[in-house]
């Protein structure tokens, strides 16, 4: 990596919140607030001479997501060429160095934070960065919420404000520990086998599909479409569809006058009692239980 001056003044339009240490020491012994917090934030657009070397690495996280130009980040003794539409998270304590492209320097959003809860979603983050799965487009809300983030912060630094971005903070990570869902924070990409599978799932949950007609459906082996899906989901494929069934059932008990047996013909169960023992399984109670306990909330409620 070549070096080039470290710029010392801003980048035209940029912006910048650096929280003050004394505030981010109190806020991570806080109950709430200690599991996420953000010390600083920024945006820096067409950052020329933009240069960080840290050999004793940082004490937070560092997230950098470039959305025009290029940069370079060495991590170890691992470079990282980082262009539009890719990000890089740095893990904290970890020797780095980064700087923009002196030709076409890059256009960053950036953040540094840390917290108790922090390291599950950081090693998760940073196991995609290793697998050269760091590529998606900072869309309209990823933005909204990353500016809501900074404007809370310039109003202060107030118990409620810090609480707030404690819980926007892993919402906003979540788009990147799974990059899958973070185009417009829907199942969109069909080209990826398990969301076209899921999506296949939502659209036929009613009909007595199979095993082998969900793998079919991607053109992949039995085995091997069940090993990849419970990779991704946690859940087998049929234990997924049956997810999706008691859902579909509940919505059917509270709004709809249908008999029990009607219901469970509609959701594609020819044996009424084996989906009662369904839903208890997945509920805890019965599906005229549920109906009942629904109707009688609803009456109290009015």
């Amino acid at each position: 990596m070549k070096k080039f001056e470290n710029k010392k003044d801003g980048f035209d339009g940029e912006v910048c919140v650096v929280v003050p240490p004394i505030v981010v020491k109190q806020n991570s012994l806080e109950k709430i607030s200690g599991n996420f917090y953000i010390t600083d934030i920024g945006y820096f657009p067409k950052a020329r001479f933009h240069y960080r070397q840290r050999e004793e690495g940082c004490m937070q996280h560092i997230l950098i997501h470039c959305v025009d130009g290029r940069g370079e980040v060495s991590i170890g003794n691992d470079l990282y060429h980082i262009q539009a539409n890719e990000y890089i998270l740095i893990p904290a304590n970890t020797a780095h160095t980064y700087q923009a492209d002196h030709n076409n320097p890059w256009t960053i959003y950036w953040i540094h934070f840390n917290g108790r809860n922090a390291g599950d979603i950081v090693d998760g983050i940073y196991k995609n960065v290793l697998l050269n799965k760091n590529s998606f487009v900072f869309g309209e809300e990823m933005k909204s919420i990353f500016e809501k983030m900074y404007t809370l912060l310039l109003k202060g630094y107030g118990r409620e404000i810090m609480e707030c971005l404690t819980m926007t903070l892993p919402y906003f990570l979540s788009g990147y520990l799974h990059r899958e869902l973070s185009s417009n924070w829907q199942l969109e990409n069909k080209g990826d086998i398990i969301n076209s599978s899921i999506l296949y799932l939502k659209t036929n949950f009613s009909a007595k599909i199979s095993l082998k007609d969900i793998a079919a459906n991607s053109n992949l082996s039995v085995s091997h479409f069940s090993k990849l899906f419970k990779m991704r989901t946690g859940y087998s494929p049929i234990e997924y569809l049956n997810h999706l069934k008691v859902q579909k059932a509940c919505y059917m008990l509270q709004f709809s006058d249908n008999r029990i047996s009607e219901i469970s013909f509609d959701l594609g169960f020819e044996d009424q009692y084996y989906f009662s023992r369904l839903f208890k399984d997945h509920m805890g109670v019965s599906p005229s239980h549920y109906r009942n306990s629904v109707k009688l909330d609803e009456n109290i409620i009015h």
